[in-house]
């Protein structure tokens, strides 16, 4: 690799990192309004489908933060509204 290709490697890797940010807010917002009882549900979800495909450790990892996030992120952050696209 040259200099040309690690610097666009470079670029990339802060693109990727900016949307993770993104949508990381994004989906606290969304936690954030979604009640225990809908959390549960989507849980029991995830724990199907992820046994359906065998990755038992990514629904629990899942679980986990989703939980940990509802408790301790709780109603100390305002969710924020997206810019309206015109």
């Amino acid at each position: 690799m040259n200099r040309h290709n690690h610097s666009e490697a470079l670029a990339d890797l802060n693109a990727a990192c900016h949307k993770i940010a993104i949508y990381w807010r994004l989906y606290v917002d969304w936690l954030m309004e979604v009640g225990w009882g809908r959390l549960a549900l989507l849980s029991l979800l995830a724990l199907i489908l992820c046994g359906l495909l065998m990755l038992p450790g990514l629904a629990t990892l899942l679980i986990l933060v989703s939980i940990f996030v509802k408790i301790f992120a709780g109603p100390r952050r305002p969710s924020q509204t997206l810019p309206d696209e015109s």
